[in-house]
Formats: structure tokens, C-alpha cells, sequence
């Protein structure tokens, strides 16, 4: 199983299929790469998350809360909210979980809360976590934090933060490592992992270079 950061909040799944997640545009700052898929979740709809149709290979787009099955994965779109509870606009997110090769996945879109007790009994237990940890545009790292010991994951890949060239006002990831006490390791481009090669007891930071 391989995965890619792409900044912002897109990454790429790969295994038996590839998954893409909220594939953005230009007004980000950032340039997307090519990119090909058999499957694309877009947990938001706002050009800094959905931008589905540069993805090549014509894939199956996710953007909706439900239950999806392709190419024998299963897919579930769990709503959620992009900004607080309390704001009197609601601006819809859609967090999605998905299973490949017996590893769970669960990424966490632009989410701008908390997770409430549903939303987590949907979400259940998770072995790679995507987080958005930057502010501005969803939670900051503070509520990273909270919302990562909320799901308990075996393995926490942050995103959306400040990545060269950005125009979305992030933080720096750095921010995140300090509230839960890691640092930044050698710098990867691929994080390369198996099921048996989890931790068990507890959760690990990854953090990989935007390629």
C-alpha cells in the first residue's frame, strides 16, 4: 500500500486500486499533479476540494454521504460539518472511510468541529487517519489533536497545512507535531505500509512531503 501527499487535503491511495482524495485547483497556490484513479472522494464542495475533473481515468466520484461499493471496496460518506455547529450558516463536509486490503482509512475532509457520538459510532475503528490540521479552512491543531483522540488511529497523516507556494493562510505542520508532542522525521514522498506493520498500542505521526 502506498500513499502520496499532493498538499492541501489531496492524497493518493494505492493498491489493488487507487483512491484520490479532494483533488484541488489552482486558487489554492498549488499546482495539482497528474493524477489517475478508480475512485475520488470530495469531502467538500468548494474548488480548494473539488476539482474531480482533472482526474484522469474516468473514476467513480464520492461526494455524498451514503454507502459505495467498487472493485470490492467499500466505501461510506458520513456528514459532518465544515465550520462550527454554533455559526448560523451550515456549510455541509462529508468525512469518508473506505477499506482496502484489510487497512481502514478514514479522511476527515475540511471538517471544522468536533466529532459528535454518532459520527464517531459511524466512523468506528480506524487505522490511518487523514487530518486536517492548519486552521483557516477546517480545524487547527489544537482540535486535531482532540478529534484524533476521539478516533484512537493506529497511524496519523497530517494535511492541509502550509505547504510551499499556498495561498490558503495555514499553519505550519509544525504547529500540530507540538500539541501532540512528535517530531518531524526524515522527510518521505511515499509512505510505503502493511497491516503488520502497524503499531498496536499506540498512535504514530507520519508526515509526507507534498509530491
Amino acid at each position: 500500500m502506498q500513499i502520496k501527499f499532493h498538499g492541501h487535503s489531496c492524497l493518493s491511495v494505492k493498491n489493488n486500486i487507487t483512491v484520490v482524495t479532494d483533488p484541488y485547483d489552482d486558487s489554492t497556490g498549488l499546482t495539482l499533479p497528474g493524477l489517475k484513479a478508480d475512485v475520488v472522494t470530495v469531502s467538500h464542495n468548494d474548488p480548494h476540494h473539488n476539482n474531480s475533473s482533472v482526474i484522469g481515468e474516468e473514476p467513480k466520484i464520492f461526494n455524498w454521504p451514503g454507502e459505495y461499493e467498487t472493485a470490492g471496496s467499500h466505501f461510506k460518506g458520513i456528514a459532518s460539518f465544515h465550520n462550527t455547529r454554533d455559526d448560523v450558516e451550515q456549510k455541509e463536509n462529508t468525512v469518508f472511510i473506505f477499506d482496502l486490503d484489510g487497512i481502514r482509512f478514514c479522511h476527515l475532509g475540511a471538517l471544522g468541529t468536533k466529532l459528535i457520538p454518532e459520527q464517531l459510532d459511524q466512523i468506528g475503528d480506524v487505522d490511518i487517519l487523514f487530518v486536517p490540521v492548519g486552521g483557516k479552512e477546517g480545524i487547527d491543531a489544537k482540535k486535531a489533536k482532540e478529534v484524533v483522540e476521539q478516533i484512537e488511529p493506529r497511524i496519523i497523516i497530517p494535511m492541509a497545512y502550509h505547504t510551499e507556494g499556498s495561498k490558503c493562510g495555514f499553519d505550519a505542520v509544525d504547529t500540530f507535531l507540538k500539541e501532540m508532542g512528535s517530531q518531524l522525521g526524515e522527510p518521505i514522498d511515499t509512505y510505503t505500509v502493511k497491516r503488520s506493520e502497524m503499531p498496536d498500542d499506540a498512535s504514530k505521526v507520519v508526515v509526507i512531503q507534498p509530491s
